[in-house]
C-alpha cells in the first residue's frame, strides 16, 4: 500500500506540473507545452519501475512464487530505470535543444543519469541470474 500511495501521489504531482498550476494566470505557449512533456519522458520510465515494485510486492504477499516474481520484477524495474536514464541523458537534452532552438552539446553527462542506466542494467542482467538459478534448482530438485 506504501509503494501504490507513493505511485499515486508522484503521478498527481507531476500531473500537476504538466498541467500547470490552476491559481497561475495564462496560457502556457505551445513550446513550454512540448518542452513540459520532453522533461516528463524520463518519470515514465521512473513510474513504471516503480509501478513493478508495488507489483511484485503485492504478488508476494499474496502468495506467488517468489523467483519468477522476482525475476519479473528485476527486469521491469531495471528496464524502466535503464529506459528513464537513457531519456535523461540523450533525449531531453537534444530534443530541448531542438524545441528553443539553442545550441550545445549531444548528451547531458549527469552522474546521477548514468548510475541509475548502470544499475537499470544490472537489474536486467541479475534478473536472468535469478532465471538461471532457478532452471538449475529445478534440475537439482528433479536429480534428488
Amino acid at each position: 500500500m506504501a509503494t501504490l500511495s507513493v505511485l499515486i501521489g508522484l503521478c498527481l504531482v507531476l500531473g500537476l506540473g504538466l498541467g500547470g498550476l490552476p491559481w497561475m494566470q495564462g496560457v502556457a505557449a505551445p513550446d513550454t507545452m512540448l518542452l513540459s512533456l520532453v522533461r516528463l519522458l524520463p518519470a515514465l520510465g521512473y513510474l513504471w519501475a516503480l509501478w513493478a515494485v508495488q507489483r511484485a510486492l503485492a504478488g508476494l504477499a499474496a502468495g506467488q512464487m517468489f523467483h519468477p516474481t522476482i525475476a519479473t520484477a528485476m527486469r521491469h524495474m531495471g528496464a524502466g530505470v535503464l529506459l528513464g536514464a537513457l531519456l535523461n541523458v540523450f533525449a531531453i537534452t537534444n530534443l530541448s535543444r531542438w524545441i528553443v532552438g539553442g545550441h550545445g552539446g549531444y548528451a547531458y553527462f549527469d552522474l546521477s543519469g548514468i548510475v541509475l542506466g548502470v544499475v537499470g542494467a544490472a537489474l536486467l542482467l541479475l534478473a536472468s541470474v535469478v532465471d538461471q538459478a532457478r532452471d538449475l534448482q529445478a534440475e537439482l530438485d528433479e536429480i534428488l
